[in-house]
């Protein structure tokens, strides 16, 4: 939806775009004393209710790979 503009599941073009902010959707990424979020942006099919999620900021991404990856034990991962 969000490169397409359409619907995956439905076809439909009508899309809304919900902003990513530091809520209960963001993920924490880093906590030292405060918590720091990467938000995440949603965008919802009007027509039949599918919703897709992305992460608003690409330069978040390398901060959850290093604490989210499956693929490295969670106790071996250092963030920065």
């Amino acid at each position: 939806m969000k490169t397409t503009g359409i619907c995956p599941k439905c076809g439909s073009d009508v899309i809304a775009r919900v902003a990513g902010q530091q809520d209960e959707t963001s993920i924490i990424v880093d906590w030292g004393g405060y918590f720091t979020s990467a938000p995440v942006a949603r965008y919802v099919c009007c027509t039949c209710g599918d919703i897709e999620s992305d992460v608003e900021f690409p330069e978040d991404l390398g901060r959850i790979r290093r604490k989210f990856r499956l693929d490295t034990p969670q106790d071996e991962v250092e963030v920065p």
